[in-house]
């Protein structure tokens, strides 16, 4: 017995603070739910107060004459959540809910000596169930849940579930009547129930929470109206149903011990859009909500919260046709439901809340293990601050300290999908193997995300789009050949690059570029073309003639000046056999070849090759023609790199 005890304690008291609930006892901040669930065989505690304050201005009856006066209206609203993780998309949620309400009465002329100051009422009124059910569509921050829930009556306060007037004539309501112009004058009501599409997405650092939905609500009422200065009174036995449109929105940034949040709610209820002919209606609830929340590494974690209405609250549009009655009109039950209190009631116009919760997991022993290491960068070593995250579980990411690299999570036994990402480095991503009880160690080496270089490479005179141009980083080493349209693009690591574009019949081109991850640069590249004009031999010879010579020292003082590779290419004419013709044709390229490397230019810059008489510049059929085949043609095929 005693070690189950100690187990239980265990249990209650050495968990961490996984995730903490809203009011329905899910996970999220106070009124918001997050999509993401709580995970498997985690659990939440907590217990919600909050205070509201609002100053209205009523009509009050007193002693046959009517005085406007401003009373003072408290709520005090109190929710013990429950939450637990049935799974590691599932969740179940449960909560009850104790109210107050209470309105302080100004003081009027015999008001308060005939009425008192204070008419209260309280009691617990709803208990309530909650489901989620999650989806994590392969984003790690991104999720989508579905969130169906009912509110039961368990009504448990005085003698009324309204307030009411115990004391005398104070110009609200007659003696022993429900106050029903205030803004909570109701304990609960009969039933409540709907479903909301969550959706909660981890922007880094701020997180978003959006709840849409349809909410229904039920409320009787009971009581008799009277007429003022009259003898006549109706039996009210009535039912209100209200179809509601939901709609809230939260954002939360956590930082290192705390978390700052803010809620903003809106309710439209879609059958109480009838007006007075004034142009005027009373269907809508708005409320911002900001709030601090403390969270501790041992699963405590304590809420400071305020809460201000978008006021347009209106005492006559609460008083379930009261108004109507009095003016001398026999309002039916459809005319009162315009004019019934809101379920739940209109919030306060100001409002403070705390909130006290603790978090933990059911699993203990070897059902979990802890996976811890270092991430670093890959080329330098250095330690990294990295977010180590568990997609498509509810398990909390990990950040990596900035300083060491080092990280640590606990995971649940069997398979987990774990990625690692680092502004500016490539994420990586894996599947471990978690065994019960057993502590391992995974280390994370991310390779820098590489910068890209792209751009053009177009003919400076012309300015068309050169093909097939290279386009090089030569100590990376990378490069890519443009198309037909110029272009180019290939990355690069982090840092400072030569980048090199050549292309046949062009003179080359350089340029540096300091490049950071992740970014782009643009280089665009003019090439210079260059040509030089064939040289021609006599009849049957591969002699250079004296009048190419200074040609030859020309075309070999631009080969050096330049860094050029060249391809020489003997041809024939169709004079003899075509054996004969390519052997020709070889020597007229070797004799060329010859005389450029004894004038100084490197063999390395140069090749030859032969065609024989299978190229010719002209067609063979004069002694003309055949003199202008008899040729040595250049070729600059590229540029040294």
């Amino acid at each position: 017995m005693k070690k189950s005890i100690l187990v239980f304690c265990l249990l209650l008291f050495a968990g961490s603070a996984i995730a903490l609930p809203s009011f329905f006892g899910l996970r999220g901040l106070n009124r918001i739910v997050d999509a993401k669930p709580i995970g498997a065989g985690e659990f939440s505690l907590a217990l919600f107060g909050n205070l509201g304050l609002s100053k209205d201005t009523r009509n009050a009856y007193i002693g046959g004459t009517h005085y406007d006066v401003e009373d003072t209206e408290y709520d005090g609203t109190g929710y013990f959540t429950i939450g637990i993780g049935l799974g590691e998309k599932v969740e179940l949620g449960g909560r009850v809910t104790y109210v107050w309400n209470a309105l302080k009465r100004a003081d009027a002329s015999t008001r308060i000596a005939d009425a008192g100051d204070n008419e209260t009422d309280d009691g617990f009124s709803e208990a309530g169930l909650s489901f989620k059910i999650s989806a994590n569509p392969g984003d790690a921050g991104l999720w989508i849940g579905v969130m169906p829930w009912a509110d039961f009556s368990i009504y448990d306060g005085g003698d009324s579930p309204y307030v009411t007037n115990y004391d005398g004539n104070d110009g609200i309501w007659h003696h022993l009547q429900p106050m029903f112009e205030m803004r909570r004058a109701m304990i609960g009501y009969e039933l409540g129930a709907g479903a909301d599409l969550l959706i909660s997405a981890d922007l880094n650092p701020l997180v978003l929470h959006t709840n849409i939905g349809f909410h229904y609500y039920k409320q009787n009422f009971q009581f008799t109206d009277y007429r003022y200065g009259t003898s006549d009174s109706v039996e009210i036995d009535m039912t209100v149903e209200d179809p509601v449109f939901h709609a809230a929105v939260g954002l939360e940034l956590p930082l290192k011990g705390i978390t700052l949040f803010v809620e903003s709610e809106w309710k439209h209820f879609m059958k109480r859009d009838f007006e007075l002919g004034d142009n005027e209606d009373y269907d809508d609830i708005i409320t911002i909500s900001p709030g601090l929340r403390f969270p501790t590494s041992s699963g405590f974690a304590f809420d400071i919260t305020g809460s201000f209405a978008l006021d347009n609250f209106d005492p006559e549009w609460s008083d379930l046709g009261h108004g109507l009655y009095q003016a001398g009109r026999t309002p039916t039950n459809v005319d009162r439901s315009h004019f019934a209190p809101f379920p739940g009631g209109y919030p306060a116009s100001m409002s403070f809340g705390v909130g006290l919760m603790y978090s933990s997991d059911l699993r203990v022993g070897p059902g979990t293990g802890i996976m811890s290491g270092t991430v670093t960068d890959a080329l330098t070593g250095d330690a990294l601050q990295a977010t180590v995250a568990f997609p498509g579980s509810a398990i909390e990411p990990a950040v990596s300290d900035a300083e060491t690299g080092f990280y640590s999570a606990e995971l649940p036994e069997g398979s987990v999908g774990v990625t690692v990402n680092s502004p500016g480095y490539i994420g990586v991503g894996e599947s471990v193997q978690v065994a019960g009880g057993v502590d391992f160690t995974r280390n994370y080496a991310l390779q820098p995300e590489p910068g890209t270089v792209m751009g053009s490479v177009t003919d400076i005179e012309t300015g068309l789009a050169i093909a097939s141009a290279t386009v090089a980083a030569p100590d990376a080493p990378v490069s890519d050949r443009t198309g037909t349209d110029g272009l180019y693009e290939f990355n690069v690591n982090e840092g400072t690059w030569t980048i090199t574009a050549s292309a046949s019949g062009y003179l080359g081109a350089t340029e540096s570029v300091n490049i950071l991850s992740g970014d782009l640069a643009v280089v665009d590249f003019q090439l210079q073309s260059v040509a030089f004009e064939p040289i021609y031999f006599i009849v049957n010879l591969y002699t250079i003639q004296p009048e190419y010579t200074a040609v030859l020292d020309d075309i070999a003082e631009d080969i050096i000046a330049n860094g050029l590779v060249v391809q020489i290419s003997g041809h024939a004419d169709s004079d003899y056999t075509p054996e004969y013709n390519q052997t020709l044709s070889e020597n007229r390229a070797m004799a060329v070849y010859d005389y450029l490397v004894d004038h100084g230019v490197s063999p390395s810059s140069l090749s030859t090759i032969g065609y024989g008489e299978d190229r010719p510049a002209v067609p063979n059929t004069s002694a003309a023609n055949k003199a202008l085949n008899r040729r040595v043609e250049f070729v600059v095929h590229t540029t040294a790199i």
